[in-house]
């Protein structure tokens, strides 16, 4: 054993180790590149999985986010470490908002907060007695908030004092049970409800301007995407119904675009970009001529936004994907679950890093 070892010993000590090179496998290049994660995900007992359909929310380098335990968190961007926490009462699916030196956002338990943006000391905060998981809107000093009872409440943003209340009545009974993002025109707001209309109200008083029909469906005629402005027209739909132009200030349909889309629109370069309940993507032109078209996915797509050369895609399915300007998918970026979805939509930062928030409650930040 002894002369095993002596003969082994000089055999390696004459070898030439100069000539040897070792080369380190290569790096696959990708967009993807995940700078941090937190799992938010709350306590919860088996089969009762608890579903996040929240959106991130990015001032400078801050981002705050709440979850279904409760809490909201502000995080520093370069790391994920926190810079405040706070414990609401109830589960939080309402994006941030920020205006001045105040955040605002509601919880599941229908109470409205205001935060200063960083400190999280509370300024005031409300019971608006419904759920409120839409992200709450500031125009001319007013606080606006779509709850869950399909009712509107517009408030003082400095005091929380309310000015009024307009409610809708729904006749359905199968709603896909979420809420529009009101979109501020003049001295109006423009928003959709679950019966498939839009309407118009006075900012002022909360009366009915116009209404208008858009979903053809018989159920889950939501009209539940924020709409959008666009070459003078506004631009909304229903996954009931196809995607129309109005005219608005009479609320009168000019043009009909015959898909279902599933998230507000992207303008880019003078056209519209919008993902459709079917996966396909979609460049409209400001006449609302369809130019170009392409299948992504299977998934409805949840938000597109433009990111590097192309543009990110996030899906109610397992995965993101990076699109070139054809829309041809690049990369994929999959999201680990095959319960894993995106509800909300992307946030890109000003240092263009990509937030995103998953059903499976987690966060996800790529640079």
């Amino acid at each position: 054993m002894k002369f095993f070892f002596l003969i082994l010993f000089v055999s390696c000590s004459s070898l030439n180790l100069k000539n040897i090179h070792v080369k380190a496998p290569e790096k696959k290049e990708t967009v993807f590149n995940l700078k941090w994660i937190k799992n938010l995900d709350p306590y919860y007992k088996s089969g009762n999985l608890p579903i996040g359909t929240s959106s991130p929310y990015i001032f400078e380098d801050i981002l705050y986010m709440g979850d279904l335990s409760g809490k909201m968190t502000a995080y520093d961007m370069k790391d994920g470490s926190i810079i405040w926490e706070v414990l609401d009462n109830g589960p939080i699916q309402s994006q941030v908002n920020k205006v001045e030196d105040t955040i605002f956002y509601g919880s599941k338990n229908g109470r409205l907060y205001a935060r200063h943006y960083l400190t999280g000391k509370l300024k005031y905060s409300i019971d608006l007695a419904s759920p409120i998981e839409s992200q709450p809107s500031y125009y001319k000093g007013r606080l606006i908030v779509n709850l869950r009872n399909h009712s509107v409440i517009v408030l003082d943003a400095s005091t929380g004092k309310i000015f009024w209340r307009y409610q809708r009545s729904i006749p359905y009974v199968t709603t896909l049970q979420r809420v529009s993002k009101p979109l501020p025109f003049q001295n109006e707001i423009i928003l959709g409800f679950a019966d498939g209309y839009i309407v118009s109200l006075s900012l002022d008083e909360g009366i009915v301007v116009w209404e208008q029909k858009l979903s053809t469906g018989v159920k889950f005629v939501d009209v539940d995407v924020k709409p959008l402005f666009f070459n003078n027209y506004i631009v909304a739909g229903s996954a009931a119904g196809p995607l129309r132009m109005l005219n608005p200030e009479t609320g009168t349909i000019e043009k009909t675009i015959e898909l279902y889309q599933s998230h507000t629109p992207l303008v880019s370069n003078g056209d519209m970009i919008v993902g459709s309940t079917s996966g396909i993507v979609y460049r409209i032109d400001k006449y609302g001529k369809i130019r170009e078209q392409s299948k992504v996915s299977d998934f409805a797509l949840s938000s597109i936004v433009t990111w590097k050369d192309g543009f990110i895609a996030t899906l109610m399915g397992g995965e993101i994907l990076y699109l070139n300007n054809e829309f041809k998918v690049q990369e994929k970026f999959l999201l680990g679950s095959d319960q894993s979805a995106i509800f909300g939509e992307a946030i890109v930062s000003s240092e263009k890093e990509i937030a995103v928030y998953s059903s499976r409650n987690r966060l996800y930040i790529f640079n």
